[in-house]
């Protein structure tokens, strides 16, 4: 009786001893605190609009041109010019210094390019204006063909890939986008020696290609009229062009 007596005891005890274990880290956690605190701080900063555009180094001179109407030079094989090839068939001639060309004179111009390698996109404003004084007895025309004409015409058009824009008496203005540099053309760089972030063109441009955009002038003079009264005349044409900021 007694061992078994003791026996319930122990398990009694067994069992207190468990549930007041249990109790004690219950009342335990309860009874914890803490709070903990962060700070933060901004790594830095970079302008990643970025503006650099390649512009024609030299255009002095490159829209001047002959008028030759009747095909004077070609006819007497361009002896007024010391044996200089002009392009064949051609009434306006522009000198060909760009190396683009097979010939000496052609009616088309050495191309002026603007090339964009900004991280943004560019437009390209452009404008071409005809001085009305110096073309007294010229008519500006956009047929190059002189279709049923016999007066003294000009054919003036700006070349842009293709399309061939005539330009009128009250000139010509257009407005073009150039896209931004392509991917990979840039990259973020960390300046150690001034602790700073960039963002600069890549070390490495192999391959990359920058948008850019190109256009010529170009011309034609009508053999049909009587040009004998205007052989002292010197149209003057004037071509501008500005780069700003793409707003998209």
């Amino acid at each position: 009786m007694r061992q078994r007596y003791f026996k319930k005891c122990t398990a009694f005890m067994l069992v207190v001893t468990m549930i007041m274990g249990c109790s004690m880290s219950a009342s335990a956690e309860s009874l914890g605190q803490g709070s903990g605190t962060g700070v933060g701080e901004v790594e830095g900063s970079v302008k990643t609009d970025i503006y650099q555009v390649i512009l024609p180094a030299n255009t002095d001179g490159v829209f001047d041109f002959i008028l030759d109407p009747q095909g004077l030079i070609n006819k007497t094989d361009a002896a007024a010019y010391d044996g200089k090839k002009f392009e064949a068939g051609s009434t306006v001639f522009f000198e060909r210094k760009d190396g683009e060309s097979e010939e000496d004179y052609c009616n088309t111009s050495d191309f002026v390019t603007i090339t964009n390698k900004s991280s943004i996109a560019v437009n390209v404003s452009l404008h071409v204006s005809i001085d009305l004084s110096s073309v007294e007895g010229i008519t500006m025309t956009d047929d190059k063909e002189f279709t049923e004409d016999t007066g003294t015409s000009l054919y003036l058009a700006i070349l842009d890939g293709e399309d061939e824009i005539p330009i009128s008496e009250d000139g010509l203005k257009m407005d073009i986008t150039i896209d931004a540099a392509p991917e990979g053309a840039y990259e973020y760089v960390y300046d150690e020696s001034r602790d700073e972030y960039n963002f600069r063109l890549s070390d490495d441009l192999g391959g990359v290609e920058f948008p850019k955009y190109s256009f010529q002038l170009t011309g034609a003079a009508n053999g049909k009229g009587d040009w004998s009264e205007l052989t002292g005349v010197k149209p003057e044409v004037t071509v501008a062009w500005e780069i700003t900021p793409s707003e998209g």
